[in-house]
């Protein structure tokens, strides 16, 4: 083998996306189990761990499936388990509401978004803070 001939970056190219390396889709495979596993702790009640930004990142972008199952998730947590209103709060975060709440309005789902909004104003873990928020108006 001549020198001419080698080059390191035939065998160290870190410009091989993962899909090339992954030749048995594995990592896919493992991909699709934690979002899958994401989802499900939504709907069992769990805490969310990841926030959207988090979850954009691992996950990509949420589809229209994944935001129709948590906005489900969501509601059947507050009407069907009767969840307080809180501890609703305390478990999907005010950033994973907020989408909810964006879903809900680009679904045109207008009394889903009354609810949340009246749910938003009704929390009481902002009962104590209301003077310094209608303060600073």
């Amino acid at each position: 083998m001549d020198d001419k001939d080698f080059n390191w970056d035939d065998y160290n190219n870190d410009d091989n996306s993962d899909d090339e390396r992954d030749l048995f889709g594995t990592h896919r495979l493992q991909h699709e189990i934690e979002k899958g596993m994401f989802l499900q702790d939504a709907e069992s009640g769990h805490p969310l761990v990841l926030d959207p930004k988090e979850y954009k990142e691992l996950f990509g972008k949420v589809t229209r499936d994944d935001m129709n199952f948590l906005t489900q998730s969501f509601f059947s947590q507050y009407h069907r388990l009767g969840m307080s209103i809180d501890t609703l709060f305390d478990t999907w975060g005010s950033d994973w509401i907020f989408e909810v709440l964006k879903f809900c309005e680009t679904t045109e789902e207008y009394e889903l978004c009354a609810i949340i909004k009246g749910m938003w104003e009704d929390r009481d873990s902002l009962k104590g803070w209301e003077h310094l928020i209608k303060g600073s108006e």
